[in-house]
């Protein structure tokens, strides 16, 4: 009798459950994974609540652990091996199978190695956002990447260039805004980062790289951003809702440039500024698959594929100046009590299906369990 293990999977009614499934078994160049930490995205919440393709399939896209099991042709991997990845669970209508389950299936190319000095609940936060935020930089905006890369792009023609980094807090704001400290001119100089964020968050930003940070509430944060940039040459809008691409188009130098979305609807196209160009990509891309997704086929890319592999090689080799550490810091983590079973009735609660914007914010919207406080600056956990 096949192996069987503990899965959360699609299921009627707009929900997930928890099942008992085969544990699956790694193919040619495939490695398997015992699963010990998941992060949580909005999209794992959002293809819950609006299901695509057939039902039965795992959810969840972060995932940490341990190599358990190598597939044929393997040869970067051991058994052993401190891993996280990127899986594309039930986010299409394509059948691939999530990582919210005991044991998953990682590509060996595209398997972070996990440094000493990081945990499985920080490492678990990683792959989706983190290579979310390198597409929106080095790909969709063109900038040279600070690591070997797919793309090779003409370095900006000003020597201090400006990147606005739109909701900077967000998991994706939060390593926008590292990878971006990185980056370097050809001359040496830093490329100038400004960044919007509640004031709580601030401190932490201006700490990560940011040269200024502005509170997106106050009536003044175009202008003020102008007038502290000189005007911005790139940006990336890490919420994408309502009216904030349009906003952020009133920000830019005379001559344009382009905005890297993370949605391809939900932002108002009306009122952004002439010669600003808002580009979206799906980070699914980056698998290398063909994907049917929003309505759309999207062909397999090599080229995005070929990034995303020098992208996680780039994070698996450690920090220049610390290599037991991540080049980037992993989100900070909100460790969540339970395992597979608690994740729908308490973190797709707090995620929500809904826009950012719309999201309670009074402490005590979904109950006084200090675990189910709104969400800020960091990442929901789960331990399976």
């Amino acid at each position: 009798m096949a192996a069987r293990m503990q899965g959360l999977v699609i299921a009627p009614n707009k929900t997930a459950v928890v099942a008992d499934i085969a544990v699956p078994e790694p193919a040619h160049n495939e490695i398997r994974v015992k699963v010990h930490s998941v992060a949580l995205n909005m999209v794992d919440a959002l293809y819950t609540q609006y299901p695509l393709g057939e039902l039965g399939r795992v959810v969840g896209s972060d995932i940490s652990g341990v190599v358990d099991k190598i597939g044929a042709g393997v040869t970067e991997w051991r058994v052993g091996d401190r891993v996280a990845g990127l899986l594309q669970g039930a986010t299409s209508v394509t059948p691939r199978p999530g990582g919210f389950a005991e044991y998953a299936i990682l590509e060996q190319d595209l398997a972070i190695h996990v440094p000493a000095g990081v945990s499985f609940d920080e490492a678990a936060t990683v792959p989706l956002c983190a290579l979310t935020a390198a597409q929106a930089l080095f790909i969709r905006l063109e900038i040279p990447a600070p690591f070997p890369s797919a793309y090779t792009f003409a370095p900006p023609a000003i020597d201090a260039p400006t990147i606005l980094v739109y909701s900077a807090a967000t998991s994706l704001g939060l390593y926008t805004v590292e990878l971006a400290s990185l980056l370097r001119t050809p001359s040496g100089k830093s490329y100038r980062i400004f960044a919007t964020a509640s004031p709580k968050h601030h401190a932490k930003l201006l700490a990560l790289g940011a040269e200024a940070v502005f509170d997106y509430r106050s009536p003044t944060w175009v202008e003020d951003v102008r007038k502290a940039s000189g005007g911005i040459s790139y940006a990336v809008d890490c919420i994408s809702e309502n009216e904030s691409t349009a906003v952020i188009s009133q920000t830019f130098v005379e001559s344009g440039g382009k905005i890297a979305v993370i949605r391809s609807t939900g932002w108002d196209k009306e009122g952004v500024r002439e010669g600003v160009t808002p580009l979206y990509g799906a980070v699914w891309q980056g698998l290398g698959h063909e994907l049917i997704y929003n309505n759309a086929t999207l062909p397999a890319s090599p080229s995005w594929r070929a990034f995303s592999v020098a992208f996680y090689k780039f994070l698996s080799a450690g920090s220049a100046k610390d290599s037991s550490r991540f080049p980037i810091s992993p989100n900070p983590v909100r460790l969540m009590p339970g395992g597979l079973a608690e994740i729908v009735s308490d973190a797709f609660v707090l995620i929500g299906t809904f826009k950012v914007v719309d999201r309670p914010v009074e402490a005590t919207a979904h109950g006084d369990k200090e675990w189910m406080k709104p969400v800020s600056g960091e990442k929901l956990v789960y331990r399976v």
